[in-house]
């Protein structure tokens, strides 16, 4: 029989990449993981992961094994869930970047009033580092986050493209400098504006970084600065800078909604699941 636990620690390191980031969300060392998936190889004569470097990899075994360890993880869950003490739920902690505080944290909030009426919800601000870090600390039942490259983690809520935002277009006129103000540099934006304007040989000042959105729209409305954000975080009057213009391409961003490896006692995997689908359907029919 397999170890629920062991299957926990599981799902932990693929959603994260990681096993230090594991050992924080299952609240063990990262030697205790690493032993805990020593033992889940053993116990199945398998080899599931694979070391590249810093990253975790997953073997063909290890990939067959994702599904029946999460539904596994459901039911049992769901178990938990429905012969659980009865008593007052505790509040849903839930964290949302801030940049999507307006384009996303609604519909996400709509569904989980619509699902679990009743449900207190107490919301966290920040950036997807930094609520990535209260997760794995089990300060957080649910986050929303950016999801990094080459991970799994979490369930996609929407693919967004990254749009330059100007007070006019005469702002980004060719013969002036552009005054930019950027999120913080831990951002894909940030990074592939400034990149890319130096390579393009664009005279250009960053004159405020800030990981609150809100300073950077009200900034762009004060016709300050220019900014980069998530389409669906664009609000109507601000103005679109258009990809004729010539300005450096943004990426495409990944928005998910990753849980802590502990559930909220009344959101299991598959509510959660549910949420998300629910969510990225509210989304796509308003983008």
């Amino acid at each position: 029989m397999l170890d629920h636990e062991l299957l926990r620690t599981f799902i932990a390191a693929v959603d994260t990449g990681s096993f230090t980031r594991a050992a924080a969300q299952v609240f063990r060392t990262q030697s205790a993981v690493s032993m805990q998936m020593k033992r889940l190889e053993e116990q199945l004569n398998k080899r599931l992961f694979l070391k590249e470097g810093r990253e975790l990899q997953l073997t063909d075994e290890g990939l067959k094994l994702v599904s029946y360890a999460r539904r596994i993880m459901k039911l049992h869950d769901e178990a938990l869930g429905v012969l659980g003490a009865e008593g007052e739920a505790r509040p849903l902690l839930l964290g949302c970047p801030d940049d999507y505080v307006t384009g996303v944290l609604p519909q996400l909030l709509s569904e989980i009033q619509a699902q679990l009426p009743g449900l207190q919800v107490q919301v966290r601000t920040g950036s997807s580092a930094q609520l990535r870090e209260l997760i794995d600390k089990g300060e957080l039942d649910l986050t929303i986050l950016t999801r990094r490259p080459d991970r799994e983690e979490g369930y996609l809520l929407l693919q967004d493209k990254g749009v330059w935002v100007a007070p006019t277009a005469d702002f980004i006129a060719p013969d002036r400098t552009i005054r930019l103000a950027l999120v913080e540099p831990d951002c894909k934006f940030h990074s592939t504006a400034v990149d890319g304007l130096i390579k393009q040989g664009r005279p250009f000042e960053v004159s405020c970084i800030s990981g609150n959105c809100a300073l950077l729209i009200e900034l762009v409305r004060r016709g300050e600065v220019v900014t980069t954000l998530s389409s669906c975080c664009v609000p109507a009057d601000l103005y679109r800078v258009p990809a004729s213009v010539g300005l450096p391409d943004l990426p495409t961003v990944e928005i998910v909604l990753q849980s802590s490896a502990r559930h909220h006692p009344d959101i299991g995997s598959d509510r959660i699941a549910r949420l998300a689908e629910c969510t990225a359907e509210q989304l796509q029919a308003a983008g």
